[in-house]
C-alpha cells in the first residue's frame, strides 16, 4: 500500500481542485448560483466556492452540497465496501470485525519453507 505522500499518487491540491471543479460543474448544469445551493444546503456561499475552488472544506459541508443536489447516495461511493472478500476463510464466520491485529510474526515476503509450520 502506497504511503500517502508517495511519488506516484497525485497531489492532495490537485485532488481537491478537481472535486471542487465537479461540485462547480454540477452546480452549474442544475443552473444554480453560488448563493442558490448554499442556502439550500445550510451553509455559507463562501464555504461553498472554497470548497469549488479547491481550498479545503468539511465533510459535513460536503455531505449538505450533496443533500441539497439530490446526491447523497452517492456520498458512500467515496468508500469501497469493507467486508472481507466470500473466499477469504475468515469471512465464515458471518461476524464483521471489529478489530484490527497484528499480522502474523512472519513477515509478508518471507518465503514459507517445510518444517515452518506450527508445533
Amino acid at each position: 500500500m502506497p504511503h500517502y505522500d508517495s511519488a506516484d499518487l497525485r497531489p492532495l491540491s490537485v485532488l481537491l481542485s478537481d472535486l471542487g471543479k465537479q461540485i462547480e460543474a454540477y452546480r452549474i448544469s442544475r443552473n444554480l448560483k453560488q448563493a442558490d445551493l448554499a442556502e439550500m444546503a445550510g451553509i455559507s456561499r463562501s464555504t461553498l466556492a472554497r470548497l469549488e475552488a479547491g481550498n479545503g472544506g468539511t465533510i459535513d459541508s460536503l455531505a449538505r452540497i450533496m443533500r441539497a443536489l439530490e446526491i447523497e447516495d452517492r456520498l458512500l461511493d467515496v468508500m469501497p465496501d469493507a467486508k472481507l472478500s466470500p473466499l477469504d476463510p475468515r469471512s465464515d464466520t458471518g461476524k464483521a470485525r471489529q478489530r484490527v491485529r497484528k499480522s502474523s510474526e512472519r513477515e509478508a515476503g518471507e518465503e514459507w519453507s517445510w518444517g515452518d509450520e506450527a508445533p
